[in-house]
């Protein structure tokens, strides 16, 4: 089935591709992969048909049967919000679901897998080509004991593959054994290969994109970017391996298989569908969809979808403050967890205390009633680069850094069942005051609890707090044993729009709830716990702010603080 000058390809990543063309033709780009290059297979000799050439037409007939039993699909109108060559994308809230295949496809793709095991027992069988074929069309067969049979019989002493064992092994999840086999790759391919292969330029923007653009490739400069970028794309810290770059490195490898095979594009391989494979992987299915109007022929629209759950997990801000919003409605490039989605919990409540020049994490987390998430969860600190350090607890985790304050970042995860697989949340690791620590917020107990460790069967899984309830905050004192005023107090700006402009024009006092305790105190010196049993007043729903106030004659007033949201 040929693309007539109407035709359209489009691909639903939350996006839709779109074929357009000059003069009616699709515009195909004269530059092809630098891998792709590497494992084109020789020219047969003329009159003769080889047994590769045999292999290339069975390839080609088995796309032309896909294209052929293609599901059908919705025609949506032909809105674009981004064009990339010859290719249209939609960023759309698409619910798409894989459509079972056709018969006649699983039996085409059945026979095109025979004919590849028997040249490949030929003695052409060695072409780098073949092997790309083999493997690919054996992992969408979903057969990937043979899969890997297919890349571990790859002859020669080649890269391509070290390369085709890594994409198995990341199909079949096995995530170090896809790092060790690209690694291997990577060791032996030319270099200007390898820089094209690890090029992060498709999937950054703005200021990252500016940074990276001015490292040269191959300086520990742009190895340092790079592994930043790898580890805080990672979806999951508390599993072992990069998988992000991993999927990044399969993709490049899928470049090289198609860029000179068929596809269900139906188009000749160019920049356009070698950057989209990179940004959103190869199509995970195919639709077709058909319009016909009265005074003009039909029209018809070949959508490439993505495969569900894809998310948005390459960071932004590696050059500055990193954010992972997972579900940008651009997102840049996405990817389907083969676990399922990745979402936030309903709550977190994490704080920092002092322990000598390090610094002690402590964590919990509400999931939320309506999700079926295990038991325990993970907290983890990131340097930025790699994991420091990461502990598995129930209810809350007290996680000491490692000596010299080299983490960064802390982020906990918990398991579920079902769609959300995951939940995860990530930010900043906040400093330890000098004399104060964070404020931790606690169930009450039969008595108040003494050290840190008592706390942690009473830690709350987030701020969330009840009017006429009864907490316990709980902090540490570093400073000397002084006598000391301390002051705990709630309060809340009550201020609408009009409530703002009044005050600002003097025609209004500032109006802020606020209620406290205050008393005197004195201790020891140094990581001295404190705990504070307070019942909440009648509160109206909002977000408060819940601050503690010190003043020691020595020191001065210092202060900490923390938000709380009263719901009712």
């Amino acid at each position: 089935m040929q693309h007539s000058p109407c035709d359209h390809a489009r691909r639903h990543d939350r996006r839709e591709l779109s074929a357009v063309g000059a003069a009616g033709r699709p515009a195909v780009a004269s530059l092809l992969l630098a891998c792709a290059l590497a494992v084109t297979g020789s020219s047969p000799v003329a009159g003769q048909e080889s047994a590769i050439d045999r292999a290339r037409e069975a390839q080609r007939d088995f796309e032309r049967v896909r294209r052929r039993n293609f599901a059908r699909g919705d025609w949506d109108g032909g809105r674009c919000d981004e064009h990339i060559g010859r290719f249209c994308l939609t960023h759309d809230d698409d619910d798409w679901s894989p459509t079972p295949e056709h018969p006649a496809v699983i039996e085409a793709r059945a026979h095109l897998i025979q004919v590849l095991d028997s040249v490949a027992l030929s003695p052409e069988g060695g072409e780098p080509w073949l092997a790309g074929q083999r493997v690919k069309y054996l992992l969408e067969a979903e057969e990937p004991d043979r899969a890997l049979e297919a890349a571990a019989s790859c002859p020669g002493d080649l890269w391509w593959c070290d390369a085709l064992l890594g994409l198995v092994h990341h199909a079949r999840g096995e995530t170090r054994g896809a790092e060790r086999a690209f690694d291997s790759a990577a060791s032996r391919m030319p270099t200007d290969t390898l820089c094209r292969g690890e090029d992060l330029r498709a999937l950054l923007v703005g200021d990252d994109r500016d940074a990276y653009e001015e490292i040269p490739c191959g300086t520990p400069a742009r190895r340092s970017f790079e592994r930043s970028f790898w580890h805080l794309s990672d979806p999951l810290w508390s599993t072992p391996g990069p998988e992000r770059r991993m999927e990044h490195l399969a993709r490049q490898v899928w470049r090289g298989i198609q860029s000179d095979a068929a596809s269900g594009y139906g188009l000749s391989w160019g920049d356009d569908i070698d950057e989209i494979t990179v940004r959103y992987g190869w199509p995970a299915g195919w639709d077709v969809a058909w319009r016909r109007d009265p005074g003009i022929r039909t029209e018809r629209s070949i959508e490439a979808h993505r495969a569900p759950h894809a998310q948005r997990f390459a960071v932004r801000g590696v050059a500055g403050e990193p954010t992972w919003d997972l579900d940008d409605e651009e997102p840049r490039s996405t990817w389907a967890l083969p676990a399922g989605s990745v979402a936030a919990p309903e709550g977190v409540q994490l704080a920092v205390f002092r322990r000598g020049e390090a610094r002690l994490v402590v964590g919990a987390v509400r999931p939320g009633a309506d999700r079926a998430c295990g038991d325990e969860f993970s907290l983890v600190l990131s340097s930025g680069e790699h994991v420091i350090a990461a502990a598995r607890r129930r209810r809350a985790i007290a996680l000491l850094e490692p000596d010299g304050g080299a983490a960064r970042f802390v982020g906990i995860e918990v398991e579920c069942d079902g769609d959300p697989a995951v939940l995860r949340v990530r930010g900043p690791i906040g400093d330890v005051g000098k004399w104060l620590s964070d404020l931790l917020l606690l169930d009450p107990s039969e008595s108040l609890p003494g050290t840190l460790d008592a706390t942690l069967r009473h830690v709350r899984p987030d701020g969330v707090v009840r009017p006429g309830e009864s907490i316990v905050v709980f902090w540490e004192w570093y400073g000397p044993a002084d006598p000391m005023t301390v002051t705990l107090t709630l309060s809340r700006e009550n201020k609408g729009f009009w409530r703002k402009a009044l005050e600002f024009m003097g025609l209004a006092e500032s109006q802020i709830e606020r209620t406290g305790v205050r008393w005197s105190d004195v201790g020891p010196a140094g990581e001295s716990p404190r705990a504070m049993k307070m019942q909440l007043p009648d509160l109206a729903e909002g977000e408060y702010s819940l601050t503690l106030h010190v003043q020691s004659a020595r020191i001065g007033t210092v202060s900490s603080s923390r938000e709380i949201v009263v719901e009712r």
